[in-house]
């Protein structure tokens, strides 16, 4: 799967779902401190997705705010598997596997057999996010209630918690 084919993809499920979006061309920025380092976009409406491997199967998609880390306990007990059956995947996996290369994963299923899940402290938190958007040199802005219905994500507290 070409990335252009996933942003494509992207594009065509929110315009099928009514959402409204804007994707933005930018320098390339393959992770979240290059983000901060070299995008205009407010770092605290970031939203970071990161890709499992199912052990029996399949793929999942958490999305988190941009300096949160995913509670692997969390997310298995969210998807109704044990911690052992989650494989954080390589960027080389994610590539293969979902066609999405470093920098350009968002929160958006590329294939039927990927579930998607948003931290419930994001989804309360946020408004407007700004995502990987199938290549490291594009960006989507969208309002992350829309995006969740989209993309039919689960909410579930995934990130670990924080010592504000």
């Amino acid at each position: 799967m070409s990335t252009s084919s996933v942003s494509e993809q992207i594009a065509a499920r929110l315009a099928t779902h009514g959402v409204s979006f804007t994707i933005h061309e930018h320098v390339v920025a393959r992770t979240v401190a290059d983000a901060l380092e070299r995008l205009p976009f407010s770092p605290d409406a970031y939203l970071k997705t990161v890709a499992f491997r199912l052990k029996a199967g399949g793929w999942v998609l958490a999305a988190l705010r941009g300096a949160d880390r995913v509670d692997y306990r969390e997310l298995a007990a969210a998807l109704g598997v044990g911690r052992r059956d989650l494989h954080q995947m390589t960027p080389d996996e994610v590539a293969a596997d979902l066609g999405y290369p470093v920098g350009g994963v968002g929160p958006v299923p590329s294939n039927d057999q990927t579930r998607v899940i948003f931290d419930a402290r994001a989804v309360a938190e946020l408004d407007v996010v700004y995502c990987g958007a199938g290549r490291p040199n594009r960006t989507l802005e969208v309002k992350l209630a829309g995006l969740v219905a989209a993309c039919d994500g689960v909410v579930a507290p995934i990130a670990q918690a924080s010592n504000e």
